[in-house]
């Protein structure tokens, strides 16, 4: 069973790619002919809410908001659809930095990762569009880059002429979430928008990222709260 969230550790909530593109009758087409999670919306703004109560309540400065935006893809800029859902604007005091991307990781071209390591984030919480896209590229490449990773040991990592590294490196491991009830995705292709969401955040479980629930995550939000 996965265990709670630890919100202790330095912590940013990453919303990928709401923005009304996804809901946009000229582009929903390209997507597919029908998106799973019909209560995605309702688990994102929860998730969103919660975030924005608990770090303004608890003026904890180890929770970070921030925001990734597609601004290149053509299904995604037509018809106004840079613009972010009605639910998910940033706030008007520029206290959630958004990182303009082009492709699917956020961490390509976009500056998150040094943002993440200069910040000492140890934990990030992942939710947005797609499941199967932009989400699971996004958490794939945090599991890989190490980014709420830290070593505990100075120097460069050598490798022998086998592969074999000289030395082994201790590492503290950090923690990358996925609310599984707070992304969705559309249908591909023969298989249906709930088998392509299901499969993909099976595919991430355990392997990259830790499954939760938005229930789980506002509850540990709403716990940070209390003196």
């Amino acid at each position: 069973m996965t265990s709670p969230i630890d919100l202790s550790l330095p912590t940013a909530l990453i919303l990928i790619d709401n923005q009304s593109a996804f809901t946009h009758p000229t582009t929903v087409s390209h997507w597919g002919a029908s998106r799973s999670n019909p209560l995605y919306e309702a688990n994102l703004q929860s998730l969103l809410s919660t975030f924005r109560d608990a770090r303004a309540t608890s003026g904890d400065s180890r929770l970070s908001l921030l925001r990734l935006a597609f601004f290149a893809s053509p299904p995604v800029t037509s018809g106004g659809g840079i613009r972010p859902l009605d639910f998910a604007v940033p706030a008007a005091d520029g206290s959630e930095p958004i990182f303009w991307k082009n492709v699917n990781s956020s961490f390509i071209g976009t500056g998150l990762e040094s943002h993440l390591r200069q910040k000492g984030i140890r934990q990030i919480i992942c939710a947005g569009l797609t499941t199967d896209h932009c989400v699971s590229t996004t958490v794939r490449m945090a599991a890989n880059l190490g980014v709420v990773d830290r070593l505990l040991d100075e120097g460069p990592v050598r490798f022998r002429s086998d592969g074999s590294r000289e030395k082994e490196v201790r590492v503290e491991k950090g923690r990358i979430i996925l609310v599984s009830d707070a992304t969705a995705t559309f249908s591909k292709g023969d298989f249906d928008a709930e088998t392509v969401h299901k499969v993909s955040v099976a595919s991430l479980d355990g392997e990259f990222a830790d499954v939760i629930g938005t229930e789980e995550a506002v509850k540990a939000l709403k716990d940070i709260k209390k003196p």
